[in-house]
């Protein structure tokens, strides 16, 4: 045997004593690791869980704020249409004013005109 087989030889040794550590070593990290992975996806699930209670909370007073707005929005939709109603019947009086004063004028300018023809 020369010099260079038994260093090939000695590095196939480091070699497989290396790949042989390695996968020891992996074989002991990798339980801890998925146990790391899988707590932290419990976390994950944990803090998902926690946001949805949170959201069937809010949807319980969402729910009641929304009935309180509709129930404004009617009140208010009511109040238009009445106000609405006063102001159209309060124009209706108006033209009818203004109808009997174009009434009155028309008379009053045809009993001055009257008045200006007669001879004195």
């Amino acid at each position: 045997m020369t010099r260079e087989d038994i260093a090939t030889r000695a590095d196939q040794f480091a070699a497989n004593t290396m790949i042989l550590v390695l996968s020891r070593l992996a074989m002991l990290v990798t339980p801890a690791l998925l146990s790391a992975i899988g707590f932290l996806f419990w976390l994950y699930l944990a803090d998902i869980s926690a946001d949805a209670s949170t959201a069937v909370d809010a949807t319980a007073s969402l729910k009641t704020r929304v009935t309180l707005i509709e129930n404004t929005q009617t009140v208010g939709r009511e109040d238009r249409i009445r106000y609405q109603d006063q102001v159209l019947a309060q124009l209706v009086k108006l033209t009818d004013k203004v109808d009997n004063q174009a009434s009155q004028i028309a008379a009053l300018t045809a009993t001055i005109d009257a008045v200006k023809a007669r001879p004195r």
